[in-house]
Parts: structure tokens; C-alpha cells; sequence
């Protein structure tokens, strides 16, 4: 199983399975709207949460790249690394 976590400050832990078993959830990034976007490294997915904790995997194109690093570009894109490949994926939200 694999989750995406969320910590409260008063220390309450709410924890979201991914659709793919043992994805191994990597790095997160916020994003407009309250929407988490996060790099699933097993599965070879870009997930993304919204506040009432509904994930949706998008599929990496290439195939075992393990995407690891993950940020919001200024342009309003999601930009990710693929590990293994060796390239730099974007996402149109």
C-alpha cells in the first residue's frame, strides 16, 4: 500500500491510498486550487490530490523513468524529472 499524507498543526494525520499499489509516493508540490501534485516512483505516475483527497494518476510516457523531483513552473505547468531516463517531463494542469 501507498499513501500521500497530510499533517494538521495540531499533529492529526490523514493518510490517502494511491490507486497503484506500492507506487512509493516521492516529492509533493502545491499547486493553484489547493491541489497537491505529487511523483510516484514505482509507478511511473504523477499524481495528483485535491482537497477532498481524490487522486488521479497521469501515466509517464517513458517507460520505468522512476519521476522523482516535481515543481510549478511560473508558466502554471507542472515540471517533473524522470530518474532513469534522464529527461524533464511538463504537465498542463
Amino acid at each position: 500500500m501507498a499513501v500521500v499524507g497530510s499533517a494538521t498543526t495540531t499533529g492529526v494525520i490523514t493518510e490517502f491510498e494511491t490507486p497503484t499499489a506500492d507506487s512509493y509516493p516521492v516529492s509533493i508540490v502545491a499547486a493553484p486550487k489547493g491541489a497537491l501534485w505529487f511523483t510516484e516512483d514505482k509507478g511511473n505516475n504523477i499524481g495528483c490530490i485535491t482537497t477532498t483527497g481524490e487522486i488521479v494518476e497521469f501515466p509517464v510516457p517513458t517507460q520505468g523513468s522512476s519521476p522523482d523531483g516535481i515543481a510549478l513552473g511560473p508558466d502554471g505547468n507542472i515540471w517533473f524529472a524522470e530518474q532513469v531516463a534522464d529527461n524533464i517531463g511538463r504537465i498542463n494542469p
